[in-house]
C-alpha cells in the first residue's frame, strides 16, 4: 500500500459509465489511461496517507491495484448517470478504518493538471485550516445565459476586457474537505461560502466530450516533461 507521513488522503472516483465518451476513465494519452495519470498524479505529490480508488468497474479497480493503492468496487446504486460524488466518498469512507484529518478529490477527467498545483492547493488549504474549497478559473468574456435566439450579456454595459467584471467557474481539478466537514452533512459542497483557490483555466481543461479529449491529447504531447 502507498503509505505516506499525512493526514489527508485522496479520493478518485471513477465510475465506468459515460454516455458522450464510451469508456472514458479508460482512454489513453500518451499510452497511459487517464485513470493511470490521475493516479501517478497523486502519487508524485507524496502528500497523502493514502489514496482511494473507486469505481464499479473491475478493469479500472485492476489498474488502481496493479499501482498499489487502494481499490474498492462501487455500489451499483451509487454508480448511475446521476449519482453524486458525495455517495460515493461517503460509501467507500464507511468501508474503511481510516485515521485522517482532511480529503482531497481528483477527477479523473483533468489530465494537464499538474502535481504542483496539487501540492500548492493542499498546502494553502491546510495552511488556512479551510474545511472546503475548491479549483476555480477566471472567465473575462462577456457571456451570457444559453437562449435559443439571442444573445444576452449578463454585463449589461459592455466594456473592453479589460474593464469586465470577470467571471468565476468551476473547473473541477482539484477538491478539499475536511473530515470534519464532510462527516456534518456528507457533502462536498458547503451550503454558503466556499472557498476557492484559482488555477489555470488550460491547465483546468475537463474532458467532456471527444473534442476536449484531443486537445488534452496535444497539449500533453507538447508538455508531457511538464505534466
Amino acid at each position: 500500500m502507498f503509505k505516506r507521513k499525512s493526514k489527508t488522503i485522496c479520493f478518485i472516483p471513477a465510475r465506468k459509465g459515460s454516455k458522450r465518451v464510451k469508456d472514458k476513465n479508460l482512454r489513453k494519452i500518451n499510452n497511459k489511461t487517464l485513470i493511470e495519470i490521475t493516479i501517478n498524479q497523486a502519487k508524485k505529490t507524496r502528500l497523502f496517507s493514502d489514496i482511494l480508488l473507486s469505481s464499479d468497474s473491475s478493469k479500472i479497480l485492476k489498474i488502481g491495484k496493479k499501482l498499489k493503492i487502494t481499490s474498492i468496487m462501487r455500489s451499483k446504486k451509487n454508480s448511475r448517470d446521476n449519482s453524486t460524488t458525495d455517495l460515493a466518498l461517503k460509501e467507500t469512507i464507511s468501508k474503511l478504518n481510516k485515521n485522517y484529518d482532511n480529503i482531497v478529490i481528483l477527477q479523473v477527467t483533468s489530465p494537464l493538471r499538474k502535481v504542483n498545483t496539487i501540492k500548492k492547493f493542499v498546502k494553502y488549504c491546510i495552511k488556512n485550516k479551510l474545511n472546503n474549497c475548491l479549483t476555480v478559473s477566471k472567465q473575462n468574456d462577456n457571456i451570457s445565459y444559453f437562449e435559443k435566439r439571442y444573445f444576452s450579456p449578463l454585463n449589461k454595459v459592455r466594456k473592453l476586457s479589460q474593464n469586465r467584471k470577470p467571471f468565476l467557474y468551476e473547473n473541477g481539478l482539484i477538491y478539499f474537505i475536511s473530515r470534519k466537514a464532510f462527516a456534518n452533512n456528507f457533502r462536498i459542497y458547503p451550503k454558503k461560502n466556499w472557498n476557492y483557490y484559482l488555477t489555470n483555466k488550460y491547465e483546468s481543461l475537463d474532458i467532456n466530450d471527444f473534442e476536449d479529449l484531443n486537445i488534452c491529447k496535444i497539449l500533453m504531447k507538447k508538455n508531457v516533461s511538464k505534466i
